[in-house]
């Protein structure tokens, strides 16, 4: 029987990527009063080495499924396979928990869920104690990381965008839609993205006969963003398509159109949750811009154990930023481009760790 070791703080708020989720009440195993655990099937232990995915809001259902394909390559490999997080914390709290639970659990590798550079300090430590460091999903800097983050495999989400694009205007024009605007729609953060700018910069020169909307920020409470799309669709009467870019967008755009009762608009969300999984396969949305979470923790371990049997990454920087890859899922596709390959990850993940 394998544990998964969860270390709860429960005074301050720390917000990942895709924010909170519900906290878990867990039964303590330790004198140290903030350890915790929870108990999960796994194979029998072969290689008798403790490797860990490192995460904040460690009940968020994206985050799980990251989780899942940790644990699912650590069971494979024989690992024992530890998820070290919180569900709120501010960051400093979430990295001593991290090196807490690293020496507690004596891990030889860590697959560590952090966006910037505002972790490096961490990840030192963490390197320092010669723990093998996988930073999966989020792009770092070689030059700047490379001498304590072993490999850092994430997608490119730049290239995803133009193919997104190219995928749009070609489903248009199978129904016959050869003008009008397109829209995408943004978190805060991706404001400043030179990704979307460049985006819409390869939609104007490649695709002229059509227009750019402006972006429009998707607003923090799903209520507000539902109304601030749905004054978009009605300000663009001409709108044709829109890409969203953030794990709610297709909800809100979803709800958006019916409000406004533009369904026609062909409309692309992100990310394979299981409400938007059920709203690609109702129709309500068009198709979903899958990013690599699950590979991110199954890659991530199989790198560990890579990195713990003498590979190295970082000599190139080629060969550190390990390329994981996106996908565009519809409703009619097949194997990894269509919906029953992701419904069975999440199935999987909610029987691993609940709904």
């Amino acid at each position: 029987m394998k544990r998964i070791f969860v270390f709860l703080l429960v005074l301050a708020e720390f917000i990942t990527l895709f924010g909170c989720g519900e906290k878990e009440t867990l039964e303590p195993i330790s004198s140290s009063p903030s350890v915790s655990r929870m108990v999960s099937d796994s194979s029998p232990l072969e290689t008798n080495q403790s490797a860990a995915v490192c995460m904040g809001s460690v009940s968020h259902p994206v985050h799980r499924i990251v989780q899942l394909g940790f644990m699912e390559k650590a069971d494979e490999l024989g690992y024992e396979g530890h998820i070290l997080g919180l569900d709120d914390a501010l960051p400093q709290e979430l990295y001593d928990c991290w090196l807490a639970g690293a020496k507690e659990y004596d891990i030889a590798g860590a697959v560590c869920w952090v966006g910037d550079d505002s972790a490096y300090e961490f990840l030192k430590e963490l390197h320092g104690m010669g723990v093998k460091v996988v930073v999966p999903y989020f792009p770092q800097k070689y030059y700047e990381a490379k001498e304590f983050i072993d490999v850092n495999p994430h997608s490119d989400l730049e290239q995803t965008m133009l193919d997104a694009g190219d995928y749009l205007v070609e489903h248009l024009r199978d129904r016959g839609i050869d003008t009008g605007a397109l829209g995408v729609s943004v978190s805060g953060p991706a404001l400043s993205h030179d990704n979307v700018r460049e985006y819409m910069d390869y939609m104007e020169s490649h695709y002229p006969e059509y227009r750019n909307a402006d972006m429009v920020l998707e607003i923090s409470t799903r209520e507000k963003a539902i109304e601030k799309i749905a004054g978009y669709i009605d300000n663009n009467p001409d709108l044709v398509g829109a890409i969203g870019r953030t794990g709610n967008s297709t909800i809100v755009w979803s709800e958006a159109k019916a409000r406004t009762g533009r369904d026609d608009i062909f409309t692309m969300g992100m990310d394979y949750t299981k409400q938007n999984l059920d709203l690609l396969n109702s129709g309500d949305i068009d198709a979903l811009i899958c990013q690599p979470i699950y590979e991110a923790g199954y890659v991530g371990m199989e790198l560990i154990d890579a990195l713990i049997n003498g590979e190295v990454y970082n000599k190139t920087e080629e060969q550190w930023h390990y390329k994981l890859e996106n996908r565009i899922i519809s409703k009619n596709g097949q194997g990894q481009n269509g919906t029953a390959y992701y419904y069975d990850i999440y199935e999987r993940s909610e029987a691993r760790f609940g709904s």
